[in-house]
Formats: C-alpha cells, sequence, structure tokens
C-alpha cells in the first residue's frame, strides 16, 4: 500500500470536498486491517481524513493527500504478508488513464503498452499478467478473459476504493496467483461516508483530435448504524487512436537481384550462376531489405459502462451480513483498422540506395531501396470487442472476542468476444509489372527518418473489367478480376475471425478462527472452498464464398480515416495514398445470400470455414470443479527485546478437470461441415499441497524485517494451449499433426521473500525487498518422435504408427513417389517441461513528504521506486530461458506539491527493453522493445468546500513505443498514442 498516496493529485482538496473534519496538528496514527483479507476492513473502507493547513500553526497540517500515505505507510507496516497498492482518493477516482496505468506506479509491476485498445494488462514481479491471479475484495470471480490475462481496462477504476497487490499469498488466501494476487477493493456500506458525488470529464486525445465524455455517480445511506446501502455508476466514452507503422518481413536479396546491383551487394554473395559478378569479399550469406511493410491507424469506438451496489445489516455488535455487486461492460463494436501493406519478394525490381550496415549479430542490412512491380494492399479490418463482467458476493459474519465464523458466496460471469472482419483490395505482381514503384526508408532504427511512397496515386482500385471471380474452396477468402491466373491484376479478400470466451464462477467458502489471548499462538485459522469454474470457448475464421461482389463500386475506397495527422506528423516520409474501405456502409451489401453446401452461417452471416484450424481448435469446454481446505496459526512472541509474529499455513486443493473438445475424423469436400467433428471428453484430477510461512521481526520501533516461503501455482489459459489435435493434408508424404494437449497440468513455483523496511519518520518509509521464484512445469513444444508416435492413430486417420531410426512411420502408403513408401507422421505437441526457470527480483521503495522543510518547502513530497528482475534457466530443448513483456529493469520518479487548496503531481515511469515472443504474421519474427520512458502530471484546485477541478495529463514526453528483432537497426514496429488531457469536475452532496 505504500504507493497509495501517489495516486492522489491534490486528494488535499479533494477529501475536503467529502466533508472530512477540519483538524490541526499531526493526527494519530490510523488503524489499518490487513488490506487483503476480505474479513477485514482495508485502508480502502476507510473515508479520507481531510486537514487544511492553519497559517497561525507552527506545525505542517496533513492534507488528505499526506493522510492517504500515512493510512499506506501504516498498513504497510501493520501488515504481515508483503503488500502493496493504490487508493481511490475518496472521490471515485484513480488519477490515471486506466487500472493498469495506475499499478505501474506500485514496484514490480510493468505495465503492458503492446496491449492494443488500452486493455492495460501487467506483469507482476517479472511474470506475464496471466500467472497472477484477480480477486474481488478478496475472493476469485469471472475474469473477462479469452487468451490472455484479463484486461483491466475492461473496468472503469472509479467503482473501486483501492487496488492492493498481495505478493506474497497466504493460505488463507485465493490460489492461482504464482506472481500474486491483484486484489481489486469495493468497500461494504457501513464503511463508506454519508453522502454521495456528481463526477463530470472530458477526455481530449490528441491523436486524432478525439474527445471523450465521462460521468459518474455515486452515494451512500446509512437507514441507521445497523444499515446501509450504496451505488455507483459510471459511464465512459471511449474514443482514441493509434497509428503504427510495421516492418514485417526483412529478405534476403536473391542472387539474381544481387547481379542487378552488384556494386552494392557483389561483395556478399558468393559467386553463382545467378551471379557472375558476386565475389563474396566481405560475406557469403548476403544481405537483407524490408520486404512487407505496412503502416496503419487503429481507431477505438464505443462505451464502457460500471457499476457496483451493494447492503450492509448489522443485526447486532457480533454480527453483520452484507451483499456487494459489480457489474462491468466495455463494448467497442465500432473499432477499425486502416492498413496500407506493400510486399515486394523476387517478382519486385530493388534497388538499393545505401549501403550495407552491419548488425550486432553479424548480419548486413540495407534500410533504404526503391522498389518496382510492388504488391500493395488497402485493407480495412472490423475489430469489434465485448469485455464484460459481473459478480455478486455475499458474506456473512459472527464474531466476539475469540471466535470469528464467515461463510461468503459468489456467483460470477464474463465475456470476452471478438469480432474480427477483414476486405481488402490488392493490386498483385505481374510478370510483365504492375506499374507500382515507390521507396522504403526503415531509418535505422530512427523513426523520424522512416519514409514510404508509392505510385500511381492511387494504387489500389476498385475496378474489374469482367467482374469478379471467386478463388475457389482452395483459395476461399479471395476474389479475382479474371477467371485466368496469367491475366490476374486486381484481387479482393475477405475473411474474418470470431472468437468468444465465456467464463461461469460458482463458489462457496467458509472460514473459522479462534483467537488466544496472552498466549505466543495468538490465532488459528480453518477453512474450506468449494469452486466450479467453466470457460467456455468458441471461434472460427468465415469464407468469403456467396457475398454480392456485383454491389461493389467505387464508393468501397475512400481516403483512410488514418491518414490525417498520422502518427502525429513525427513521421514525415509516409504516404498520403491511403485508401480504406468504409466497412459501416460496405459490409450490408456483401451479406452472402447463399450457404455452402453442408455449411452453416456465423452469427454475422457469412459462410463458416470448418477446414480452418480455428474450428477445431477453438470450440471446446473446460470445466476445474475444485475443493480446497486450509489451515493456518497466527503467531506472537519477544525474543531479546525483539517482537516476532507471522504466519504458517497448509492449503491443499483438490482439482477435477474436464474437457469437452472437437476432433476432427473427416472432412466433406474442401471446406467441410459440422458433421466432420465429434466430441471428446478429456478427464483429469490433480492435487496441490501449499505450504506458506511468513515472519515479520520489529527489530526496533522503525525498522522491521520480513521473510515468507511458499508455494503456489497457475493453470495454464485454455485457449493458449488447446486441447484439439489437427491433422493436416498430406504434402509429399509426410502427415503434420499438431497433437491436442488436454493433460496439460498447471505450473508450480516455490519462492522466498525477504523485505526490511525503515519507518524513518512518521510519514516515510525507506525499503527494500528481494524475491526469488523457481517454477516448474512450465509448457513447452517438442517434436521428438519417440514421444510423439503413438502406436494406434486410427482415431486420427492415420492407421498404425511406429519410430524408425527418428521418424515416425504410418501404416499408410505413399504412393505418389518414385516407389511405394510408408506416409510419415511429423508430430508437434506441448508438454510441461521438466526443466526449471528462476525469476529473481530487487525492488527499492523510498516515499517521503517533506514536511519538515521551511516555508513552502513543507508543502513537498514524493517517492522514487525501483525494480530489478532476472530470468535465468533453460528450455527443454536447452535454450536459454527467457518470459516475454519482462524488463531487467523499471523505476518511477514521483514528485508532489500540495496545500489545503491545491495540489501537483508529476510522475515519470521508465522500463528497460524487453523480449516479446513471435506472433504470427502480422508483426513478424520473435523481437525485443526498445527502452521507454514516459511523464505524467496531474493537478487539482478546489473551488468550494462542495466543487473541486482536476486536469490531468499523460504522456507529456510524447513517447513512442519501439520493437526490433536483435538490432535496434533492424526495427519492426513503432507505435504512436500521443498525449491525453482530461478535466475533471466533482461535486459532493
Amino acid at each position: 500500500m505504500l504507493l497509495a498516496a501517489t495516486m492522489l493529485s491534490g486528494s488535499g482538496a479533494m477529501a475536503q470536498a467529502v466533508g472530512a473534519e477540519v483538524q490541526s496538528g499531526n493526527p494519530a496514527t490510523p488503524t489499518v486491517a490487513t488490506p487483503h483479507n476480505p474479513d477485514q476492513t482495508t485502508a480502502a473502507d476507510r473515508p479520507a481524513e481531510a486537514q487544511v493547513e492553519t497559517s497561525d500553526s507552527s506545525d505542517i497540517v496533513v492534507t488528505g493527500f499526506r493522510q492517504s500515505y500515512t493510512d499506506a505507510i501504516a498498513s504497510k507496516r501493520r501488515e504481515v504478508a508483503i503488500t502493496d497498492g493504490i487508493s481511490s482518493d475518496g472521490l471515485g477516482r484513480f488519477p490515471d488513464l486506466n487500472v493498469g496505468e495506475a499499478l505501474q506506479r506500485v514496484p514490480g509491476v510493468q505495465i503492458n503498452r503492446e496491449a492494443e485498445g488500452r486493455n492495460a494488462t501487467i506483469n507482476l514481479r517479472g511474470l506475464p499478467g496471466e500467472y497472477a491471479r484477480l480477486t474481488l475484495n478478496g475472493v476469485a470471480f469471472a475474469e473477462p478473459i479469452l487468451s490472455e490475462a484479463a484486461p483491466l481496462g475492461a473496468f472503469n477504476a472509479d467503482i473501486f476504493s483501492a487496488i492492493v497487490v498481495d505478493k506474497s499469498p497466504l493460505a488463507n488466501a485465493q490460489s492461482g496467483g504464482l506472481s500474486g494476487n491483484v486484489d481489486l477493493e469495493i468497500a461494504t456500506a457501513l464503511k463508506r461516508k454519508e453522502g454521495g458525488f456528481v463526477k463530470l470529464s472530458g477526455e481530449y486525445n490528441q491523436l486524432g483530435q478525439r474527445f471523450a465524455p465521462a460521468a459518474t455517480v455515486a452515494y451512500n445511506h446509512r437507514f441507521s448504524d445497523s444499515f446501509g446501502v450504496f451505488g455507483v455508476l459510471a459511464y465512459k466514452r471511449e474514443s482514441f487512436r493509434r497509428d503504427s507503422i510495421l516492418f514485417n518481413s526483412y529478405t534476403n536479396f536473391t542472387a539474381a537481384q544481387a547481379q542487378a546491383n552488384a556494386s552494392t551487394l557483389g561483395t556478399y554473395y558468393a559467386t553463382s550462376t545467378a551471379c557472375p559478378s558476386c565475389t563474396g569479399t566481405k560475406s557469403t550469406a548476403g544481405v537483407l531489405y524490408n520486404s512487407a511493410f505496412r503502416q496503419y491507424a487503429r481507431v477505438n469506438e464505443g462505451n464502457l459502462w460500471t457499476g457496483a451496489a451493494g447492503a450492509e445489516w448489522k443485526p447486532d455488535d457480533q454480527t453483520s451480513i452484507s451483499l456487494t455487486g459489480f457489474y462491468t461492460d466495455r463494448s467497442l463494436p465500432n473499432t477499425k483498422q486502416y492498413l496500407l501493406i506493400m510486399s515486394n519478394n523476387q517478382a519486385s525490381v530493388l534497388t538499393p540506395l545505401t549501403a550495407p550496415v552491419q548488425l550486432s549479430d553479424g548480419r548486413n542490412l540495407v534500410t533504404d531501396i526503391n522498389y518496382a512491380n510492388g504488391d500493395m494492399v488497402s485493407s480495412t479490418r472490423g475489430l469489434g470487442t465485448l469485455q464484460r463482467s459481473w459478480g455478486i458476493n455475499a458474506r456473512s459474519a459472527w464474531e466476539n472476542d475469540d471466535w470469528k465464523v464467515t461463510g461468503l458466496g459468489t456467483v460470477s460471469r464474463a465475456d470476452n468476444n471478438s469480432i474480427e472482419q477483414q476486405f481488402d483490395f490488392n493490386t498483385v505482381q505481374t510478370a510483365a509489372g504492375n506499374g507500382v514503384t515507390g521507396t522504403i526508408r526503415t531509418g535505422a532504427g530512427d523513426v523520424s527518418a522512416i519514409n514510404f511512397s508509392v505510385s500511381p496515386n492511387p494504387a489500389v482500385t476498385t475496378t474489374a473489367a469482367n467482374g469478379w471471380f471467386w478463388g475457389g474452396v482452395g483459395d476461399p477468402t479471395s476474389f479475382y478480376d479474371s477467371a485466368t491466373a496469367s491475366a490476374r491484376r486486381n484481387r479482393i479478400q475477405f475473411t474474418g475471425t470470431q472468437s468468444y470466451g465465456a467464463n461461469r464462477l460458482y463458489a462457496y467458502q467458509a472460514d473459522v478462527e479462534r483467537t488466544f489471548h496472552d498466549s505466543v499462538i495468538s490465532g488459528i485459522q480453518v477453512g474450506g472452498r468449494l469452486e466450479r469454474n467453466i470457460f467456455i470457448s468458441r471461434g472460427y475464421r468465415i469464407s468469403a464464398f456467396g457475398i454480392q461482389t456485383q454491389n461493389i463500386n467505387s464508393s468501397f475506397l475512400e481516403q483512410s480515416p488514418g491518414s490525417d495527422g498520422f502518427f502525429g506528423g513525427l513521421v514525415d516520409g509516409v504516404t498520403t495514398n491511403w485508401q480504406t474501405v468504409p466497412l459501416d456502409t460496405a459490409l450490408p451489401k456483401l451479406q452472402p445470400v447463399t450457404v455452402y453446401p453442408g455449411g452453416q452461417l456465423s452469427p454475422q452471416g457469412y459462410n463458416i470455414r470448418y477446414n480452418d484450424n480455428n474450428y477445431a481448435l477453438y470450440n471446446f469446454t473446460n470445466r476445474n470443479d475444485l475443493a480446497a481446505v486450509y489451515g493456518q496459526v497466527k503467531y506472537e512472541l519477544h525474543l531479546g527485546g525483539i517482537t516476532l509474529r507471522g504466519n504458517g499455513g497448509l492449503r491443499y486443493e483438490y482439482t477435477r478437470n474436464v474437457i469437452d473438445a472437437l476432433d476432427r475424423i473427416s472432412l466433406t469436400g474442401t471446406i467441410g461441415s459440422p458433421a466432420d467433428f465429434r466430441y471428446n471428453t478429456y478427464k483429469q484430477n490433480y492435487g496441490k499441497l501449499l505450504p506458506s510461512f511468513i515472519v515479520v521481526a520489529d527489530l526496533t520501533d522503525k525498522l522491521l524485517l520480513r521473510g515468507a516461503a511458499y508455494r503456489t501455482y497457475v493453470r495454464p489459459q485454455p485457449r493458449q494451449f488447446t486441447p484439439a489435435t489437427i491433422v493436416g493434408s498430406p504434402n509429399g508424404g509426410v502427415y503434420s499433426v499438431t497433437l491436442g494437449n488436454p493433460d496439460l497440468k498447471p505450473y508450480d513455483a516455490t519462492s522466498f521473500d525477504a523485505s526490511l523496511e525503515w519507518y524513518n519518520r512518521p510519514n516515510g518509509i525507506v525499503s527494500v525487498a528481494a524475491f526469488q521464484k523457481r517454477i516448474t512445469g512450465l509448457i513447452a513444444q517438442i517434436s521428438d518422435p519417440k514421444r510423439l508416435c503413438p502406436s494406434d492413430a486410427r482415431v486420427l486417420g492415420l492407421g498404425t504408427l511406429t519410430v524408425n531410426g527418428d521418424q515416425c512411420q504410418s501404416s499408410l502408403i505413399y504412393t505418389g513417389g518414385a516407389v511405394p513408401t510408408p506416409f510419415l507422421v511429423a508430430a508437434t505437441g506441448f508438454v510441461n517441461q521438466d526443466s526449471p526457470i528462476t525469476v529473481r527480483g530487487l525492488e527499492f521503495n523510498v516515499q517521503q513528504t517533506l514536511d519538515f522543510l521551511p516555508g513552502l518547502l513543507r508543502n513537498l513530497g514524493g517517492g522514487i521506486n525501483y525494480a530489478y528482475t532476472t530470468v535465468s534457466g533453460t528450455t527443454s530443448s536447452g535454450a536459454t530461458a527467457t518470459l516475454p513483456g519482462v524488463s531487467k529493469h523499471n523505476a518511477n520518479v514521483i514528485g508532489y506539491y500540495e496545500t489545503g487548496d491545491y495540489g501537483l503531481r508529476l510522475v515519470y515511469n521508465l522500463r528497460s527493453k524487453y523480449d516479446l515472443a513471435s506472433a504470427g504474421t502480422f508483426t513478424g519474427a520473435a523481437r525485443q522493445v526498445r527502452a521507454r520512458g514516459q511523464l505524467d502530471m496531474s493537478a487539482s484546485y478546489n473551488v468550494s468546500k462542495n466543487l473541486s477541478l482536476s486536469l490531468d495529463a499523460y504522456n507529456l514526453t510524447n513517447a513512442i513505443r519501439v520493437e526490433y528483432e536483435n538490432d535496434p537497426q533492424l526495427i519492426r514496429r513503432a507505435d504512436y498514442d500521443g498525449r491525453t488531457v482530461t478535466l475533471t469536475a466533482r461535486a459532493t452532496f
């Protein structure tokens, strides 16, 4: 909780608006209960106690901002577990762009800015976001996941009182968080102040000059000291844009192209028939050039509705009953991606404009080229998104001085749907040349030097002299302007991917705690939990069969909305020849009227491609029934003037996993039909024994030492490793098989934490924490035929199999060669690897208020935190292990100035370079992200007791995110979001 106050720009003014009492002098340290335990009061449950500075007092007066520091430091000091977090400013506001942006201020948390659409996924303690457990008031709920971590951008932060990162979860904490638990806290009714507030704000995104309003209303009412209700409703319009430049592929010039440019390239190629002028005196490995360029703008449009409500009743001093619920619905149906794509390959005529440069990995690169006969595409993609989640927690508790009994039930549901539709117009390469020419300059890593030009203008048109001819079942997404391949010059492509992820959770848990007085054993707590979690996946690709191409006319292409102020003007050398499709008017004119024989239409009305692997891979149901019991002992003793306190516990979880997945047993025609598939049921059971121990030593009244050891685990996201087995069509006597993986187990980690904290002043702390996580069971891909060649493969249509040397042979005979030979089976699959990896880290944190300084300087305060993370170990193949998205260095520098009337906060975040895994054809090969820093600002002014204004500005440094491959000169991608400014007015009543 140490970082809580850094989030509260101008909270002194804000807390006055809440109507807190005015006091003078420094208040006593407030009582703060364990933040991550849902059975106790959290820091977010308490109203801020604002104090106004008075001119006739010689003491600095603690304002709401400083009070938040005091509360956070007191909470961290009293807490047994190792936690950090952030708090609302008392008026439903985290002064950051979204929850993920706010959490990156916490030591050990890194935001993933490659997540488009401001999904705001995070990494925690050197591990990807899906390794953390997201909870609500300490208990699990249905997260809106699809194929990665839950998008924090799906929640409006206005409904939360605080967000706590529990880095060393104990036996009573929810399992499944290998890197820790991130708890979203909603204060219950009787923990809230009487009254309410209204907030109106407007967000201005500089890129594209887009404006988005937002509003929040909240009210808390106590009918008596024993019964209260609350409600919060927040609306936010989302309208923002991201511009990107991608260099998708780098390819070696061919020997023939080297011959045509022998003066520049000849010394890098061996002498050959294709290049008699080549000498190979510098290298024979060739020279790279950019062979696929993209520039695009993604415009995100939609609405976010989030609400929370609850009631709490205390019939007597010992009993409490509460009901807390939330609902969030983030719908972005009109999100579009506008792309201009140019590809050049061996059919292109290429001229190097610069001499080759040598990269750090030994390869050679030409950064600038002219091209002719380039393949040009105007591509428009609809990226409709729905992220929805709701949950209800019912809680009852009875307690006296010695006993506490708690029961809690949860019902929760979530959905994450992605509806992608793609419509392209393409001027294709021809043997005689298509007349398309231009220049590509990569900038060698300097984004401002990037240049792309194309001629003629426009290079892509909608005209087809003889109409459009479908490419057929062998090319199911394409139409051409000629029935014969040799005469084709123009192409249209229509396809799409529909992905649906539904999550359902039902749970009940009970806890009993016995407290002992004047004893080393201060308490014993036991509990149990029953949980059913169902993940339902649906997905498929669509075909262009039946679309009404006769309706295509010149209105199907228009100047791209992304061409206006592309990349904020930071890249001058991009083309304005950028035609894209107005999907909202074009798609209704294309709607198919014919269903492919034996097939079906998708919910959007297009023919489904059953032969595409997406259908078999992503149609399944994954159910986990979990039973957990735990016990923990709390202790406190004194040794030589040092107080030792802590907790030792054991949690056991038993899981019954049932997966119903599709397997393809035949293929009707080429596109296929639903009858080609059958459901198979896979079952597995496993148990996890999770010990935990933590000790807190109060070395002095200011110095505290913590140590923790515990085991945790996390299940892989269901869509990351799907259970289906895919058998490809034979190619030259070889069947390619991707084996399903329904038996994959969770990853396990044994963790050790240590934290030394010096509370040097009442409102200050200096701390250092170290951790180590040894992770086993990570999932790895293998292709060893000795492990992937089952004797009986008849269910896959492959007969019986045998291992012959390093080959897997089928009993089926291939007759397409010179002599009949057995078919070979090249299988790949995923397993839990035996070799572990180890993640280690160091976190340093300083938090200080400077109220000891004279005059105006006493209103200053701030902090610095830094995290260092390393990954070691090897993969199953012996390669050095790496985890995507993990920076070795991450730092925040935070400063504020605050009085009773106004406040100003500046935050600078810097993270070092990090690796990204290969992500398919859209982004190219495995790559790294360049170090990036961003400066944000928050300011507020208290107009009156009940009215305040605030101004928040993000990315004042106008930072760009850049990806590269091994060497910064081999740039892969650049993303630009621009600056964002939010103006907010708040009124209390």
